[in-house]
């Protein structure tokens, strides 16, 4: 299942923006399945203008002492007219009867703002303390929190990408950043979606790049998630990267 939470936070003014990396991890709850249409919590003139959907994945393993772990992750696309802004995500790993093993919230998603057609990524990799075997696990959601977007997305470019598909255990994707602005951007996150030939979603892993890049500038990213051997990251074959100031107010 897919919760959305949609709000307006008064016509025309800026919302404030979310802090940075991820939460902590929680137990409890129960959910269904997934990629459902947004159901906005106030009614809209056009319920298509802002509107969402999600593809979520989700493996599982055994590590070498016993500890059942797993790797969520999850495309989320903006399928409505206008910008939306996410400000925040929930991944909740569910069991038989969909008891909630755990749950990781994501405070930081790249990108912010989400264009119409264009998609963001977020992924973690959990313990599942509640779970004996890997058959326990039987679905992953996602609830995502967003807005409507009224400030312009800060755009950044990435080039010179590269996968490994085994460095040291576990896959790591390497590259550049570029800000093309005409001002210092600060706090960065990068994520890289690792996807199959056909295009679907394996993995989310990323990369956080403090202090940040200088107008005109570039810098160098290695995204990688060590919790997450490269045996379940080996069908991907493509990357999607993005990047993404965390904190737009600390531009320069």
């Amino acid at each position: 299942m897919a919760v959305y939470r949609w709000s307006r936070a008064g016509l025309g003014l800026l919302m404030a923006l979310s802090v940075i990396a991820t939460g902590c991890s929680t137990e409890g709850g129960s959910a269904g399945k997934d990629e459902k249409p947004v159901k906005s919590i106030r009614k809209e003139k056009d319920p298509q203008e802002h509107k969402i959907k999600n593809n979520t994945v989700s493996k599982v393993w055994k590590t070498s002492d016993g500890k059942v772990m797993a790797h969520g992750a999850a495309e989320i696309k903006n399928t409505g007219k206008k910008p939306v802004q996410l400000d925040s995500a929930r991944l909740r790993f569910l069991g038989k009867d969909d008891r909630q093993l755990v749950e990781k919230e994501v405070l930081t998603i790249v990108p912010k703002v989400i264009q119409p057609g264009e998609s963001a990524y977020v992924g973690a990799t959990v313990h599942l303390r509640r779970a004996k075997s890997t058959g326990e696990l039987k679905d992953m959601a996602l609830d995502a929190d967003y807005t409507p977007s009224y400030i312009p997305a800060v755009k950044m470019e990435t080039e010179s990408l590269s996968r490994d598909a085994n460095d040291g255990g576990f896959t790591t994707v390497t590259g550049t950043v570029k800000n093309p602005n005409d001002q210092q951007v600060e706090s960065i996150l990068v994520t890289a979606a690792l996807k199959n030939k056909q295009g679907n979603l394996i993995a989310v892993v990323t990369d956080y790049l403090d202090p940040g890049i200088p107008a005109g500038g570039q810098a160098r990213f290695r995204a990688y998630d060590d919790k997450l051997p490269a045996a379940v990251t080996k069908p991907a074959t493509d990357l999607e990267v993005s990047a993404y100031p965390v904190f737009e107010g600390e531009q320069k």
